[in-house]
């Protein structure tokens, strides 16, 4: 039996579900969403030219969700932009969900998120404890953060779950299923581009999550917001793009959004921790993928002066006491 809805709120959530050929996965994302008890909510799929049915499947399964079908593929960062972009055209939509098709929320989700997000007119991102969908009792992501040694790292991944204790200030959130205020979208720097398109796909969260704590936006986790993440759906169909991928946007994240007294700080720490991995992969027998590393690190490298007026545009805008952010990045909190 479902929820009693709750009616007559103010606050409009709009959810971005992107797919790509994970039709499979579809019901049991937007069917969490439609059993929600917050009423005020519009869903936008956006179908990244899959071949699987998923845009006619949808269709005909659920008639309220508006699907912005592409005629390619546009990666995670473009797709969930359209989405966004789209769902700011309504001027009462005052959060934006993105939820990951291979992710599901409880019932009270987004009813837990807006009465938390309503009371922090500061707040930019928000997530509640992701759980990991075949066993509930290991965490998925209760955040996520830029850790000493430069890398994206997802909070508490893999513990098992303890008692919460109350609201987080945090790093930043993983974007398998968080909510964004729409105040923070609009006041960063870079319009609707609220994912990084120079990215594609992988770390684009990290840098957004680095981009609101510079910016000294807050970001938190939820407690009582429970979601549930199968992880890596989609790019977990090539193992070696992913890897090359992390390591390729890791250089332009850090370069984008760190001042170069952090970056020396990181430095010695990434390369120790670059050559620990290829050595790792090496050992157990992975040595391609080793070379996938070596090959993402030295593009992102290259690729620097793609996002050199976005980091001049990052460095102007800057607020975050350095001490803080440091302290902020052994722990994610």
């Amino acid at each position: 039996m479902s929820a009693p809805k709750i009616e007559n709120e103010n606050e409009k959530v709009a959810f971005i579900i992107v797919g790509w050929n994970n039709k499979d996965l579809l019901t049991e994302c937007f069917d969490s969403i439609e059993e929600q008890t917050y009423s005020n909510i519009t869903t936008i799929y956006v179908d990244n030219a899959s071949a699987d049915g998923s845009v006619q499947w949808v269709q005909e399964n659920y008639q309220s969700v508006k699907i912005l079908a592409q005629p390619e593929n546009t990666g995670f960062a473009k797709g969930n932009n359209i989405g966004i972009e789209d769902a700011l055209n309504d001027p009462d939509v005052k959060y934006v969900v993105l939820l990951n098709s291979d992710a599901r929320v409880e019932k009270r989700w987004v009813e837990t998120m807006v009465n938390f997000a309503k009371q922090k007119p500061k707040g930019a991102l928000f997530q509640g404890t992701t759980l990991d969908y075949y066993n509930h009792r290991i965490i998925d992501s209760t955040h996520i953060f830029v850790s000493h040694n430069g890398q994206g790292t997802q909070g508490n991944w893999r513990y098992y779950v303890t008692n919460e204790k109350g609201p987080k200030k945090v790093f930043g959130v993983n974007a398998a299923a968080c909510m964004i205020s729409r105040s923070f979208i609009e006041s960063q720097p870079f319009g609707r581009e609220i994912f990084d398109e120079a990215m594609f796909m992988y770390l684009e969260d990290i840098d957004l999550a680095a981009r609101a704590t510079i910016l000294s936006w807050d970001n938190y986790l939820v407690p009582g917001a429970r979601a549930y993440h199968m992880g890596s759906a989609s790019s977990g169909k090539n193992p070696g793009f992913s890897l090359y991928m992390t390591f390729r946007n890791n250089s332009c994240m850090l370069f984008k959004n760190f001042s170069f007294m952090m970056i020396l700080r990181i430095l010695p720490k990434l390369i120790r921790g670059d050559i620990d991995t290829i050595r790792t992969l090496r050992k157990i027998g992975k040595k391609s993928a080793s070379y996938k590393v070596i090959k993402g690190r030295l593009v992102g490298l290259l690729r620097l002066p793609v996002f050199s007026l976005k980091r001049i545009k990052m460095r102007k805008r800057a607020q975050v006491d350095e001490r803080y952010l440091w302290t902020l990045m052994r722990r994610g909190y």
